[in-house]
């Protein structure tokens, strides 16, 4: 039987737990750990219940200074903030975290609500997660991931669910990334563009890949899970092979950017064109569109300027009088490049100083779950 979506390397479920099964025990072995013998001592410290090893040695990326981080599943009811439980037995660093049945399901519920909403609802609960539930975002990812130390993958029938919200998640924040992108070279800044260009990219690889099921939270690990996907080439369809074609080639291209002689040179046109190839490819929406909007209020400053005061920050406005540009009605991603340098200096005081944010929308979406 193939792969259902969501899985990656175009691997069935079983096929995908046996290489994190595999990839898991080369790591215990290498540390000199009896699965038995790590399941009985567990048990000992921490109590009953599902152990899952988490993190690098599930996804095979675990060096020799990678720590074992545990996540525990009991059937009672848990109080109050979790603190993860240290354990140090024979030069071994082991973390271990506990949660309850109960929490789990509930994570796994919202988890298939979330994938099932347009985009724009997604990334808003994806963004509330972590002041509303536990176990927390990262740790619900670890969890769906997680491997017990007999080999069985017991939350993976999660993925496709968790692929879909972290890669609209990753698709969103790249999209912000881009718009800074078009502000800052529009504004004439020839530096700070290119620092938003690697942000994003950087997350729209995140995105490619949880589209394609290799979902993992940790940023650091962004870049070497990309360049383990291009070079295996399983991608899941044509559109998503394109788009990581020119997703490549603008990596490699990018720090040319910083070249004193590069100044001049475009940037922003690629990357929104880009941006809004990953949408299709991944089935999130065929376009996008942004809008400024105020968390406060615009008030009389001195002559010629105003003063935007919000509770995230505040900032002085030269050449504002009444209103911002973009904070009314919202404009398509392509016309970012074509604002008033002004106008666009403007609007990155306002987002930089926090008295601001963006409101990307989401046009002729196709929910993927």
């Amino acid at each position: 039987m193939g792969a259902p979506p969501g899985f990656p390397h175009a691997l069935s479920p079983a096929e995908l737990t046996a290489r994190r099964h595999a990839h898991v025990a080369e790591f215990l072995a290498g540390r000199g750990l009896d699965p038995h013998w790590l399941t009985a001592l567990m048990r000992e410290r921490v109590g009953e219940g599902q152990l899952l090893l988490t993190s690098s040695p599930v996804h095979g990326l675990a060096n020799a200074t990678s720590d074992l981080d545990f996540i525990r599943i009991q059937a009672d009811e848990i109080h109050g903030p979790r603190i993860s439980t240290k354990i140090f037995v024979d030069g071994h660093h082991l973390e271990v975290v506990s949660f309850s049945e109960a929490e789990l399901a509930s994570n796994l519920t919202e988890l298939d609500r979330l994938a099932a909403a347009p985009p724009a609802a997604t990334v808003a609960g994806f963004r509330s997660w972590d002041k509303q539930r536990e176990p927390r975002r990262k740790q619900t990812e670890r969890i769906v991931n997680g491997i017990a130390l007999d080999g069985t993958a017991p939350h993976l029938a999660a993925l496709p669910a968790l692929s879909t919200v972290w890669s609209r998640a990753s698709l969103h924040t790249a999209l912000e990334h881009v718009v800074h992108t078009a502000l800052a070279e529009a504004a004439g800044e020839s530096r700070g563009r290119v620092g938003y260009a690697y942000n994003a990219l950087l997350h729209l690889m995140d995105a490619l890949l949880s589209h394609h099921g290799d979902v993992y939270t940790t940023r650091k690990w962004y870049l070497l899970r990309w360049a383990r996907f291009v070079a295996e080439d399983t991608w899941p369809d044509d559109a998503v092979r394109a788009a990581g074609a020119e997703l490549e080639r603008l990596r490699k291209d990018v720090a040319a950017a910083l070249a004193p002689t590069a100044g001049a040179r475009p940037l922003a046109g690629e990357y929104v064109a880009l941006a809004q190839e990953c949408l299709r490819a991944t089935g999130t929406a065929t376009t996008a569109t942004v809008r400024l909007e105020l968390t406060g209020t615009l008030q009389p400053f001195l002559p010629g300027a105003a003063l935007l005061v919000a509770p995230g920050g505040s900032v002085v406005l030269p050449g504002v009088t009444d209103t911002l540009p973009l904070a009314g009605e919202a404009i398509g991603l392509d016309a970012l490049g074509k604002l008033d340098p002004h106008d666009a200096a403007t609007l990155l005081r306002a987002l930089r100083a926090g008295a601001a944010r963006l409101d990307i929308g989401y046009h002729g979406e196709e929910t993927t779950a």
